[in-house]
């Protein structure tokens, strides 16, 4: 018992292991960056978790590392992203719930993350596959599970990280192979795009086909999508 329990003083990163650990420098690079400034103790070291997951023959899972001040867990889970959700794509609700621009630890994923459960579990039970937060000034930030990008007139956009976000590791892979322009989005600028998509690292891309009953395309994104398969397949 430490103050992960008492406080939600920990971290942790989700990665997905196909045939190998997609991302696994930048998951650890980033957890431990979070250590550091956290205060938590010990960095991870890469050589451990692969170790873990060897060990274990850890094949098409999701592995999650929690760290607080005297604990490290490793727990695995099923993928539940089907075929079916990328062909029909998410249906997305606004969150009433505002992001806090200026709160101390929107950028690091740890443990105080019920707020977004709740609005996840929430919109499940509306027939929707994710709630999207905007923050105290109107600007769009991100998903309760995912980073998000619109395309207006073939030009892709996503919410800079000074909305109050969570720079996820396949955001920053987008960033990194495509013209993408970080800057803040309101709510009449997402619902009047040509196309939405969402991002983390065990969905990967993900359309939006519907924002409160607000229909989208998806043509860009499936090419987006496509180059985004094949670099995880090739294990880059």
């Amino acid at each position: 018992i430490d103050s992960g329990v008492f406080f939600g003083r920990g971290v942790f990163e989700t990665i997905l292991i196909t045939t190998i650990p997609i991302f696994l420098e930048e998951h650890i690079k980033r957890l431990n960056k979070s250590i550091i400034e956290l205060e938590l103790g010990e960095l991870i070291y890469i050589e451990d978790v692969i170790e873990f997951i060897n060990k274990h023959n850890i094949k098409n899972k999701a592995l999650k590392i929690t760290v607080t001040e005297k604990n490290l867990i490793y727990s695995i889970r099923e993928i539940k992203y089907k075929d079916s959700d990328y062909q029909r794509g998410f249906k997305v609700g606004i969150s009433k719930v505002l992001r806090n621009s200026t709160s101390r630890i929107v950028s690091f994923k740890t443990l105080n993350y019920l707020e977004n459960i709740i609005e996840y579990e929430l919109c499940q039970r509306n027939d929707l596959n994710e709630s999207i937060f905007f923050n105290e000034k109107g600007n769009l930030c991100e998903g309760c599970t995912t980073n998000i990008f619109i395309i207006k007139d073939k030009v892709i956009y996503t919410p800079s990280i000074k909305c109050g976000l969570l720079p996820g590791i396949v955001r920053q892979w987008i960033i990194n192979n495509f013209d993408v322009i970080e800057k803040e989005i309101t709510r009449e600028e997402l619902l009047n795009s040509d196309e939405v998509f969402l991002t983390n690292s065990l969905v990967g891309v993900i359309k939006v086909s519907n924002i409160e009953n607000k229909l989208f395309n998806s043509e860009i994104i499936e090419k987006i999508k496509e180059q985004y398969d094949k670099a995880i397949n090739g294990g880059e």
